[in-house]
């Protein structure tokens, strides 16, 4: 047992399976007070909702001498942000930390995309930041104090065949900063994680990632990761440390982390400009662009799936 989060209430949502329920456990393990909130179901939110995946870490919390909460509720609407907040004021009487762990999604290329599978993801993900982060907002700027603490993701460079998901996670790192600038002066800190861990929607991801899974093999999948590099329980110091006191200073910052490593983004950068003396020309633009910015104009050669025949 640590003491990092000693008497804090910290709600994790999604946090009833993979690196949610990793953060949840080991917040609780730090002495926080946890709200595991949890919507149930399967990952492209097709599916029966269920209370069972939050119901069991909070089991696990309370055996292990913890205090927790369950709450299963859809984070994509403005009622779940505020009814999860309220789990948090009503049973531990305040809220110190959030982190927006929730997610689904589903692996489709731009043009096999569904209108109703393209809302659901970015609901999910960035109407569930905003529902659950304006909630906690309200309560922490009355305190004058709280974390946040958002989820964004390494889809967010361009994924090809995950379209929603990786606009919805991209869009995350704008929320952040944003929020961060917003809340500094009420005490309130905003910072987002990437993390890289092995989980069902890793799984997912990866069974649909053509010639990329034949390669990896079995080597990403969630059941096999369990003290490796890919353990959901690598992200968890990082994010309880952000939840921390000793992380005050930190504020409006993105951090990558997968297994044993930790990368900080240093903002939007733009790498290499040209300038003219008066308005650009298109003739102009043609014969100077590629000269000038050409080596720049490539997609990074990442080793995403390959489009389907």
């Amino acid at each position: 047992m640590g003491s990092h989060l000693e008497g804090k209430a910290v709600v994790i949502t999604g946090g009833g399976r993979g690196i949610g329920r990793a953060i949840a456990l080991a917040a609780a393990m730090e002495g926080a007070n946890v709200v595991v909130a949890d919507y149930g179901g399967p990952i492209d939110r097709r599916g029966a909702v269920s209370s069972e995946a939050a119901e069991q870490v909070v089991t696990e919390i309370e055996s292990a001498g913890g205090k927790a909460v369950p709450c299963a509720v859809d984070v994509s609407t403005m009622e779940g942000g505020r009814t999860i907040v309220q789990a948090a004021v009503d049973s531990f009487g305040r809220l110190d930390g959030m982190l927006c762990c929730a997610g689904i999604t589903v692996t489709k290329y731009l043009w096999e995309l569904e209108e109703q599978e393209w809302d659901d993801v970015i609901a999910v993900h960035i109407k569930g930041h905003f529902s659950c982060a304006q909630a906690a907002a309200h309560v922490m700027m009355k305190q004058r104090s709280g974390s946040l603490v958002f989820f964004s993701s390494g889809a967010l460079t361009g994924m090809p065949n995950a379209t929603a998901y990786a606009t919805a996670k991209a869009g995350i790192l704008g929320f952040t900063w944003s929020t961060a600038y917003a809340l500094e002066p009420y005490g309130i800190t905003t910072n987002c994680l990437i993390p890289s861990a092995a989980t069902r929607m890793s799984d997912n991801i990866y069974e649909n990632a053509g010639t990329l899974s034949k390669r990896l093999g079995d080597t990403m999948r969630s059941e096999l990761a369990s003290g490796t590099y890919r353990d959901p329980a690598n992200i968890a110091p990082l994010a309880i440390y952000l939840l921390s006191d000793a992380a005050r200073g930190i504020n409006g910052q993105v951090f990558r982390v997968q297994g044993y490593e930790v990368a900080h983004m240093a903002g939007v950068a733009f790498d290499k400009t040209m300038t003219s003396i008066g308005p650009w020309e298109v003739d102009t633009i043609a014969a100077r662009l590629t000269k000038e910015l050409g080596p720049a104009l490539t997609l990074l050669p990442v080793p995403w799936p390959e489009p389907k025949d």
